[in-house]
């Protein structure tokens, strides 16, 4: 019956049902599959994060059910959020002020840490999937601001140990055989343990040591929920804040889930490793873990253990940490500029080195990618830093992005050059502030509203990390000679005879339809001159919203007047000494039609204030 209705009345409050009405059906769809879960044990064990009362929800398709649900334990969140001082925020938005207005901010993050600090305790205190969305949040430096970025790095994992027996049956569940089919030895104690899943030390039975990583029981259904709560806070903040829609806080979510939701598919890793393994320079010392694929599946993976120690136990300017260092950067300048597939997350725990001076990567859950022209742009950048060529910089800048207004190309060229002086005259790698000329990078698309590409981003973090390993172990390394061989050859492959005819060939591709295209384009333009049917508009939003408001605020004064009206009249009758059944049921209307006249004003003012609002807005609100 929804699917044949037809939304097209406003109602009174300028909802606007069918700029929504598409987007219903696939939302009362999720809700049903939102409702059906369940939580169990090992869930309510793992999320710190829980209603009073754990009863089972009903399924059921009502929209103010799922809110009413959804918003119970919304308001759980914010009064840890409020605990850390953070309360201030969401109370500034609209849905704050209906919703929370009752939780106290007073006495909140009363202990004078700087905000960064606020911020990260917050995150470890709501539990492991926020833990996870501040480490991702940490590596988009074009969102968050440096004292951030770097509060954020310092996150870690406070869950405890999951017992072996729930391990084991994860195991046996996944790979549909007993512990014992599976491996020969099977140790209990874990070798790690994280937010998603722990990992165990094996033997097949061929004899091979190998590490066993396995999914937390639940933690799925927990993140999934607990996805739902960040989306609406999002979306809390996107409704009441303005400066926040610049920001975009509720598309990041979406692009966390993603990416979290693909963590949590061990194939997907699996695929990740087959490939990058297949990547690997055999004349280098770089490796990684050779996958089993006949003992993993989307909760258990199993891959080849690597005998080493972590970097961060490396003597720093000894020989094995200038080899280490040279291998890192051949391997990061190899998957950057030729292979276009890069490690994400290439922190010093992830990666392991053994007394044949072999460094072996791990963890690939987290992986980026390069199109050809992304890895172009990067090569042409790199040498237009090294020759400090503003203009080439601003041009490859604008291509690396997504211009959100004009951009004035005069003062875009001014700040690049600033940046070139102030960081890029430096003798040594030692000199050269990496991180801050990143940040004036990322300060001056913000400035601009240029969205930069979520590559780019990650690539940047992977990026800085790496050179943090870097300053730490060898600071003296001679990183441009590493580098010259690389683009070297991208430099050649661009311009060789067969590079410039295939660029040519793709260009003149398109050529031909559009000369197609061209007459009947044409041809349509002259008509409508003719006709008289050619239209210029000019663009004024503000004075377009022009006749909305004044039939909103006619609207209102109408009603306000009712309930003034309607107020008299129950004061009047109240004054009245006889108290017949007439006068009582006069009474009652009038005190009846008041109030609710006048709570219809107190939320249309918070929802709306003043601007139409369509339903889809609501919707997306709710959106699971």
């Amino acid at each position: 019956m929804l699917r044949g209705a037809a939304f097209s009345a406003k109602t009174r409050l300028g909802i606007d049902f069918a700029a929504g009405y598409q987007d219903l059906w696939s939302i009362l769809r999720l809700i049903s599959k939102f409702n059906s879960r369940r939580s169990t044990p090992n869930e309510k064990a793992m999320t710190q994060i829980t209603t009073e009362d754990d009863s089972p929800l009903s399924v059921n398709l009502s929209l103010l059910g799922v809110a009413a649900r959804d918003l119970k334990r919304l308001q759980v969140v914010f009064k840890i959020i409020a605990r850390h001082g953070f309360g201030e925020l969401f109370l500034r938005s609209a849905i704050g002020k209906i919703f929370f207005n009752d939780v106290t901010t007073e006495g909140a993050g009363k202990e004078q840490l700087p905000a960064a600090m606020r911020f990260r305790k917050l995150l470890e205190d709501l539990g492991p999937t926020y833990i996870k969305f501040g480490q991702i949040m940490s590596m988009r430096p074009d969102i968050l601001p440096a004292s951030y970025i770097t509060a954020l790095e310092g996150l870690q994992d406070q869950t405890p140990s999951v017992p072996f027996e729930d391990i084991q049956a994860v195991v046996e569940r996944g790979l549909g055989k007993t512990l014992t089919e599976a491996f020969r030895e099977f140790e209990r104690e874990p070798l790690a343990r994280a937010s998603i899943a722990q990992t165990h030390r094996a033997v097949t039975h061929e004899g091979v040591t190998v590490v066993v990583k396995v999914q937390r029981p639940g933690i799925e259904q927990t993140m999934r929920g607990d996805l739902s709560l960040l989306f609406m806070l999002a979306k809390a903040l996107e409704l009441g804040i303005e400066e926040m829609r610049l920001i975009a806080p509720a598309e990041f979510v979406v692009e966390f889930e993603r990416a979290l939701l693909s963590e949590l598919d061990f194939t997907e890793e699996l695929a990740n490793l087959e490939k990058a393994r297949s990547l690997l320079d055999p004349t280098q010392q770089v490796v990684a873990p050779k996958p089993f694929m006949e003992l993993s599946c989307r909760t258990v993976m199993t891959m080849e253990y690597f005998a080493g120690r972590s970097l961060r136990h490396v003597v720093p300017g000894s020989a094995e940490a200038k080899h280490a260092v040279t291998q890192l950067l051949n391997s990061l300048l190899k998957q950057v500029f030729i292979d276009g597939f890069f490690h994400g997350d290439p922190h010093s725990g992830n990666i392991l080195i053994n007394d044949k001076g072999e460094v072996c990567l791990i963890d690939f859950g987290l992986v980026g990618t390069l199109r050809d022209d992304q890895r172009a742009d990067l090569v042409t950048l790199v040498i237009a830093l090294m020759a400090k060529d503003a203009a080439t910089i601003t041009r490859v800048f604008l291509r690396m992005g997504t211009p959100l207004k004009r951009v004035n190309l005069v003062e875009l060229r001014g700040d690049v050059t600033r940046i070139l002086n102030e960081y890029v005259n430096v003798d040594s790698f030692r000199d050269l502030k990496s991180r801050e000329l990143a940040d004036e990078f990322v300060d001056a698309a913000q400035r601009y509203q240029i969205k930069l590409a979520s590559e780019y981003s990650l690539l940047m973090k992977a990026g800085l990390t790496i050179e943090g390993l870097v300053r730490s172990l060898y600071p003296n390394v001679d990183a441009m000679s590493i580098a010259k061989p690389f683009i070297k050859q991208l430099m050649a492959e661009r311009f060789s005879p067969k590079g410039m005819l295939n660029d040519s060939m793709s260009q003149l591709m398109g050529l031909p339809d559009l000369l197609k295209q061209l007459p009947g384009q044409l041809d349509q333009i002259l008509h409508d001159s003719q006709s008289g049917n050619l239209q210029i508009r000019s663009l004024t939003p503000n004075l377009d919203l022009l006749p909305q408001t004044v039939h909103h605020l006619g609207s209102r004064l109408a009603l306000s007047a009712f309930a003034t009206s309607m107020t008299f009249a129950a004061i009047i009758f109240l004054a009245i000494p006889e108290r017949e059944t007439f006068h009582l049921w006069l009474i009652a209307l009038s005190i009846l039609a008041a109030v609710s006249s006048w709570w219809i004003l107190l939320v249309w003012h918070f929802v709306q204030s003043g601007r139409p609002y369509r339903a889809n807005a609501l919707l997306q609100f709710f959106r699971r």
